[in-house]
Formats: C-alpha cells, structure tokens, sequence
C-alpha cells in the first residue's frame, strides 16, 4: 500500500476513468479562469486531448486483470472495451458540438467539461463491481447529462427535455436505490461477487424484488420499454451534439453495467430474470420500432430507432451465454458508429435558425451533397440490417446467440422486427435520392470538424462489417475477462 492508502491495484483499476475526470477538470478551470469567451477552439483540443490520454491509460493497462478497491472496480477486458467505445462516443460527439454550438448560439465553455465528466461516470459504470460504485458512476453521468441537456438555455424545448430527464431520472435512481437495499438486506453487501455466493441462501422473494428494482432503474437508462417515456421528447429537445452522446454512450455504460451484473454475477437466477427480460426485449423492438414508423421528425424517428436497438441488445442478455455477452460488447461498438454517425448527418443538415429535423428536408440531397447523402444512406441501411455493413454482422451475432441459446421465438420476433424497421430507415433514403428538394446546405468541405465525424463513422461501419472477426475476438475475449 501506498502513503495515501491506495494500492497499485486500486490506481491500475481507476487509472482511465481518473485521467479523463481530470482532463475534465483542467477544461473546467481554463474556461473559467483562462478562457476566451468567443473562442471555444482551445476547449475543444484540450477536451480531445483529455480523451486521447483515457484511450492512452486504457492501453497502457491492457492485458492486465485485477480488482481495485477491495475488489469493488474491475480492471479487465470488459471494462476497457466499453471504455474505449465510451470514449468514443464523447471524442465524435465533440467533433459535432464545435462548429454545432457555434449555429445554435450556445456559448457555454462548461458543455466540454460536462462531456468529460459523463464519459468517466460511463467508464465507471462499465467496471463496477459493486452496486454502490455502480450507483456512483451512473450518478457523476447524470448529473452531467441533465445539465447538457439543457444546456442551450434560450430554447424551450431543451429546458424542457432538461426538466422532464431530470425528474424522470431521479425517479428511475429511487428505485435502483431501492433495489440495491433490497440486495443488499438479503445478501449483507453489495459487492456482485459477495451477492452472487449470498444468492442460495437469501430470502427469494426479497431478491427478486431487488433485481426487479435494479431493471427499473437500469431499464431507465437503456430506454427499454416500458421505461422509455421520456426518450423522444429528450433526444428531441437536447441539442443534436447532445443527443447524439446519449443515444451511444450512457446506453453503452447502461447496458455495460447490466451486462456484468446479470449475465456473470446473477447467472444462478438466471431461469428467473430471464422471462422478464424476455418480455421487455419483445416489447422494446416492437413498441420502438412500430412507433418509429409514425414519426416525421428525423431526431424522433431515431430516438424511437434507439428504443428498438435497446430490445436487440437485450435479447443478446437474454442468451444468458458468453456469446451473447460478447454479442452485446461488439454491437455496442457497432452502434457507436452508425448511429453517431447518423445524428452527425442531421447536423449537417441544419443552418442558423432552421434545424431542418423533418424527414421532407432530405428530398434531393443526393443531388446536392451525394458525399454526404452517401454517408447517410450507409448509417441507415446499416441500422436496418443490411449487408455488407457493421448493423447487419452485429444482428446475427445476436440472434445466433439468441438461438443457440433456446430462444429460437425471441429470435424470430427479433427479425421480424428487423424487417419492420427498413420502412422508416429506407423512408430517408427514398428521400435522398428519389425526391426532388431545394434546401441549399452549406458545403460540408466548409465544416471539417463535422466532415471528419462523418468520415470516421462511415469507416468504422464499413470496417466493422466487412472485417467483424477480429473486433468480435476481442469482445468476446472482454467478455470473457470478466470475473
């Protein structure tokens, strides 16, 4: 042990959520201390800077396994894979924000250090191994998610979403609470591993009411129905940048943290969950994606897209197997891209004082801007399940999971739904290039911050799908780190 307590172990665990909080950190003291108030360029590099360091300490800890902090934060494969895609998520979603902010008239620095310090609750979250520390990382998230959600303070819609996200979350945080007393009342700790050895003799009833809890309140945070409520009208009136961030990184964090305590820890009970997640990812496909179908507003049609991914990432859990935690690890990854690339494209398209979200402002795009009708078009038939692109490999991981698990049924609806869903992703296509529009967009040669997460997205759903073997080896060697 060190003079200040802790040990290697504990630094080793902490290392990449601490590098980036405290990049977050040292954003938050330039831009009030330091800054210039009309030039947020330098906020943005350190804020990239701060990420290229996490990914640095991520790599610099790779292959190690050990638990820090009484054993209460994991430092194993899973845990970086899903920092990394954390990080991921923050580094595009910034690239999106600088010039984005700037359009809207939202002159607040603290938005980069806001970002840091979510992405860190997100990488917390993926390495608890306690319920508490889960709890810790979901909250230093949240917090920083409220406040940018409403961050462009002029616009009513975002103080509302800001509002309506709040409440609900704090709302969804009892019950996660509730059920952490619960687990813990009927095991003596909150420690996953010390739960799992407590499950057989624990009252019954009593634990399943605190796993039931723990799928409310994590439910919440991954939009699974019938927890979704507030998804649309949140992505909605966040601003895109924003949207963008939740839609890939607190799912990715939410689902991360579900994954290693219900598919390694809580496998004992698995006959027991298992039903009601099967339900919930019966009910998040079909409700997310027939909803969907309705909507006209480009940001709702793909929160409502958002839902439905939530119920495919479930039926991967519900397997209950090593594959299917692998499955749930590579699409996260999958996700990242196409759909951070997607929310990129509708920026794009927007111009001060007209956000152009409505489904009709894609007509002729390809005429117009084909690169970037081009981008879109393989965000969207990557979503629907199309080959040869990252979407379509991440599917079939989770339905062969899905089957060679007995779930042959849920596999089947999951398809069924897959299908379902090509008629509003195909809706922009048919847009782009079979109607006609007169909308002039600035070039996007004129916005390279925004051209480059565009081209990384395009890259990585390409890649992904046309060369998945090696990214799924190392998910599923993550996944199969976890202890």
């Amino acid at each position: 042990m060190s003079g200040a307590g802790m040990s290697a172990a504990d630094w080793e665990a902490i290392l990449p959520a601490l590098v980036v909080a405290g990049a977050a950190i040292l954003v938050l003291l330039y831009e009030a201390f330091l800054g210039d108030e009309d030039d947020r360029t330098a906020l943005f590099w350190m804020s990239q800077l701060g990420l290229v360091a996490g990914v640095a300490a991520t790599l610099s800890v790779w292959g190690i396994r050990t638990r820090g902090f009484s054993g209460t934060l994991a430092l194993d494969g899973f845990a970086l894979f899903v920092d990394l895609v954390c990080i991921l998520a923050a580094s595009l979603s910034l690239l999106m924000a600088i010039g984005y902010l700037d359009r809207i008239n939202v002159r607040a620095g603290e938005f980069y250090p806001l970002v840091l310090f979510a992405t860190s609750g997100m990488m917390i979250m993926g390495a608890a191994r306690d319920l508490i520390v889960l709890f810790l990382g979901l909250e230093i998230m949240s917090v920083a998610a409220y406040v940018l959600v409403g961050i462009h303070r002029r616009d009513r819609k975002s103080g509302e979403a800001a509002l309506k996200y709040f409440l609900l979350g704090a709302f969804a945080t009892g019950f996660l609470l509730y059920g952490i007393a619960l687990l813990y009342g009927a095991t003596g700790s909150t420690r996953y591993d010390q739960i799992a050895a407590g499950l057989g003799a624990a009252p019954r009833m009593m634990v399943l009411a605190g796993v039931a809890m723990l799928l409310v309140g994590l439910g919440f945070k991954m939009a699974a129905v019938p927890f979704h409520f507030w998804t649309p009208d949140v992505y909605e009136g966040a601003p895109t940048a924003v949207t963008a961030l939740m839609a890939v990184g607190i799912k990715a964090a939410a689902f991360a943290g579900f994954a290693r305590l219900f598919l390694v820890h809580l496998m004992s009970i698995h006959p027991d969950w298992a039903q009601v997640v099967w339900w919930l990812a019966a009910l998040t496909m079909t409700a997310g994606n027939v909803v969907a179908i309705a909507q006209s507003n480009v940001k709702r049609m793909l929160a409502y897209s958002s839902i439905a991914h939530a119920g495919y990432l479930l039926v991967a859990v519900v397997s209950g197997s090593g594959d299917g935690g692998a499955a749930v690890l590579f699409y996260l990854a999958a996700y990242a891209f196409m759909n951070l690339g997607a929310f990129a494209v509708v920026i794009a398209l927007g111009v001060r004082g007209e956000p152009n979200e409505d489904i009709s402002s894609y007509a002729g795009l390809a005429g117009r801007e084909p690169v970037l009708a081009a981008a879109m078009a393989i965000f969207m038939l990557s979503l629907t399940g199309v080959p040869p692109f990252a979407g379509f490999v991440g599917k079939v991981y989770i339905f062969r999971a899905a089957v060679d698990a007995g779930y042959l049924g849920l596999a089947v609806i999951a398809v069924i739904n897959s299908t379902i869903s090509a008629y509003y992703y195909l809706r922009v296509v048919i847009e782009m290039y079979m109607r006609e529009g007169t909308k002039l967009l600035p070039a996007l040669s004129s916005r390279p911050y925004l051209a480059a997460s565009i081209f990384i997205a395009v890259a990585g759903t390409i890649l992904l799908g046309v060369f998945p073997s090696s990214a799924m080896d190392l998910a599923r060697r993550s996944f199969l780190s976890v202890g």
